[in-house]
Formats: C-alpha cells, structure tokens, sequence
C-alpha cells in the first residue's frame, strides 16, 4: 500500500497558502513555518482511545488477567473437565 504526498489544493490556516502537498502544509503548522511564529497542532484525524489502528477494540488487560485467573480456578477444581 501506498500513501501519497499529494492532496486537493488546500488552504492552510496559518499562512492563507493553498497546498497541494501534505509535508508542505504541515510545515505551516510549525512555529518556524508561519508568520505568526506560533505552533498549531492538525486535528480531526486522531483515533478514539478505545480503538487501536487494526480496529480493534484495546484490550483491559486486569479484566483478562482476573477471566484467566477464574478458568485456571475452575480447572484446578475439576470443574470444565469432561470424562
């Protein structure tokens, strides 16, 4: 998979400049890239906390440490073992 540099002609909202560059118009965000001297900060592409980039859901790792803590109970008891 490839992902390209280039976008539709977008204005930034630092400099007023449209870019068809996704590098270029993050430079403008830069405190170094802007008249303002100021650092913005691109939002709206961030991922919701409970969702990993595969999509999936992050795993509550004490919730999956007590169900495997409760099957080995279970099986140390006999119980789930079918003669």
């Amino acid at each position: 998979m490839l992902i390209a540099d280039t976008i539709d002609p977008m204005q930034s909202q630092a400099d007023g400049k449209f870019y068809t560059s996704k590098q270029a118009l993050r430079r403008t965000y830069r405190a170094d890239g802007n008249p303002q001297g100021v650092e913005y900060v691109e939002v709206g592409n961030e991922q919701k906390p409970h969702i990993q980039k595969n999509g999936g859901v992050v795993r509550d790792r004490a919730a999956a440490r007590d169900a495997v803590d409760k099957a080995l109970a279970a099986v140390e008891r006999g119980e789930g073992i079918q003669a």
